[in-house]
């Protein structure tokens, strides 16, 4: 996993929870790395899942729930440094179909080794988008977080229906967006 991730992760419990605790949690989980990241770099996907655990067991917070506020903290991290033009966007609708396409295009053409969800979608009806996710890491929860903050950055407001889940034996996650305003 991309190291932007660890990092951001670090800088969320940090400023949510305390350094005490990020200390407290790679102690605990005593990760290969160290626990010293880069943005660049990549690390093992049991490492990040073992320090998700482990905050989750800390706090009581359900892992789906960390992952999905996670999500909504990271946004800010990957749209910034999109290696995609996002400047003609102005709408989370577009936004959200330029992901596959667009956006992970140019983030694979920059980090061949990045391993990236695949979204495929439905257009069909007015007002809802319909995004279908499939990862080996399962991180729809993530997705979620990610959508909802997109949503904040067009100053819109989405609902997300999550009928279908890899974590319940479906092969594909799928995400019906509802786009309020």
């Amino acid at each position: 996993m991309q190291g932007l991730v660890f990092t951001a992760l670090s800088d969320m419990v940090i400023d949510k929870m305390g350094l005490g605790m990020w200390n407290d949690v790679l102690n605990s989980v005593n990760p290969v790395s160290g626990g010293v990241y880069t943005k660049g770099m990549q690390y093992d996907d049991d490492e990040l899942m073992a320090i998700v655990a482990d905050i989750s067991e800390r706090t009581q917070i359900p892992v789906t729930d960390l992952v999905r506020t996670f999500g909504q903290y990271i946004f800010k991290y990957l749209f910034a440094s999109s290696p995609a033009d996002l400047s003609k966007v102005d709408n989370v609708r577009d936004f959200l179909l330029l992901i596959d396409g667009v956006i992970h295009k140019e983030v694979k053409r920059l980090y061949p080794q990045a391993y990236l969800p695949k979204f495929d979608y439905d257009t069909s009806t007015d007002g809802v988008l319909v995004m279908y996710y499939q990862s080996k890491r399962k991180l729809c929860h993530l997705s979620e977080g990610l959508i909802f903050s997109a949503a904040a950055q067009f100053n819109q407001t989405v609902t997300i229906d999550h009928p279908e889940c890899m974590h319940n034996g479906a092969e594909k996650c799928k995400l019906i967006i509802s786009i309020l305003d």
